[in-house]
């Protein structure tokens, strides 16, 4: 009588309780924490797909495999078995180098090690084969669902950490970002920014230096992610520095633009824009290489152009003072070129001549108002899609 060939394997249906046994597992579990993990999940999720019996973890003390946990039916030990075996499996598992190899022992058992020391190692124990089935082929399939799971779980451990990653970014932006504008002799204040990805490099801030002045900045990294941020928040915190020192703006820029440039990150590098405003309306800035600012009043709509080029090519850089007057009833419109930018990827950029028609629409009205309005604009220009760059405003207004 020939044997009987086992059912395959339904992959969507598989996947869905691979997916259950990983869900909310931590990316960054140490090897022991890992097995124990398998452990206790496999048996809830997997022990009616393969037969399971019993679920064990086996650690290296003292240079000899000893069973630590046992989960399921109680059975004997292959620790001798694993001593032979675990060295001679490849720690990284992949479609042509499972980890995961038969064994004559608990009926029949399948072993992984885990971490790449080996120091651990987990096995799971099955019953007897199905009556009739071809064993050969079942143990084949076995070893396959098996190796599927490491495969998933070592790509969930990758996922994890990256994610931590983006999380640390996300972190380090928000830091940067300040939570309200300040109270500024009635000056009326509102920013936003908004990251093309989980995180980017764009980032603003104003801090009152004293009753009667307060300094600006909008500044964008080059690229996203952590680099970014990270570039984004020494720019923040040199320009705090420069601030508190009480440095002349142009001169904090050239030290700014020498430490980025020693940062070693050679193909990144910062624009910005920023600078000291008072309360009688003298504005004095600097502007690396940023889009230029406008500012909009009663004699109309000008370019704050003054500074020098990016942050970070040329160590021994120089840049100039660019002096401006916010009248009474003037608004003044800092922002990153992801707005200038926004559709360029599909030959129709939101451009200069929507944001000054955007800014002349907004020549009153609540600042609040006027940079939402922005954002939604620039939501509309892209049909619904995600923005293309990093996306920040700000947006200062002089009452009259």
């Amino acid at each position: 009588m020939n044997a009987i060939q086992p059912p395959p394997l339904d992959p969507k249906q598989f996947y869905r309780r691979i997916e259950a046994l990983l869900e909310g597992a931590p990316g960054n579990l140490p090897p022991r924490a890992r097995a124990t993990l398998l452990a206790s999940r496999f048996i809830e999720h997997f022990a009616d797909v393969f037969g399971v019996r019993t679920v064990q973890v086996y650690d290296l003390v003292d240079g000899v495999f000893v069973k630590t946990e046992e989960r399921g039916e109680p059975g004997p030990s292959i620790a001798d078995v694993i001593a032979k075996i675990a060295p001679t499996l490849p720690s990284i598992p992949d479609a042509e180098h499972p980890t995961w190899t038969g064994l004559t022992a608990l009926g029949v058992t399948a072993l992984s090690p885990v971490g790449d020391l080996k120091t651990s190692a987990f096995a799971v124990g099955l019953g007897p084969p199905p009556p009739d089935v071809d064993v050969d082929a079942w143990l084949r399939q076995v070893s396959t669902g098996i190796t599927w799971l490491e495969i998933a779980f070592a790509q969930h451990v990758g996922r994890r950490q990256v994610e931590g990653l983006v999380e640390q970014a996300r972190a380090i932006q928000l830091s940067l970002l300040p939570a309200a504008p300040p109270a500024f002799d009635g000056y009326d204040l509102a920013a936003v920014s908004i990251p093309a990805q989980s995180v980017g490099g764009d980032v603003f801030d104003w801090v009152p230096l004293d009753a009667d002045t307060l300094a600006l900045m909008v500044a964008d990294a080059s690229g996203h992610g952590l680099p970014a941020a990270l570039q984004a928040r020494d720019v923040v915190t040199g320009l705090r520095m420069g601030i508190e020192r009480d440095y002349k703006i142009n001169r904090t820029v050239e030290k700014l633009n020498r430490v980025i440039h020693r940062s070693g990150l050679t193909s990144r590098f910062v624009s910005l824009v920023t600078g000291e405003l008072e309360t009688n309306g003298n504005f004095v800035y600097v502007n690396a290489g940023h889009p230029s600012p406008l500012l909009l009043d009663d004699h109309g709509l000008r370019e704050l152009t003054v500074g020098g080029g990016v942050l970070g090519p040329f160590p021994d850089a120089t840049f100039k003072l660019g002096f401006a007057h916010v009248d009474r009833g003037a608004v003044l419109a800092l922002f990153s070129d992801g707005v200038l930018e926004q559709g360029m990827a599909r030959g129709d950029a939101f451009g200069e001549e929507r944001l000054k028609a955007w800014l002349m629409d907004w020549r009153e009205g609540p600042s609040a108002d006027a940079v939402a309005d922005l954002i939604g604009r620039l939501s509309a220009h892209a049909s619904g899609a995600p923005f293309e760059d990093d996306v920040t405003a700000m947006l200062v207004r002089r009452p009259r």
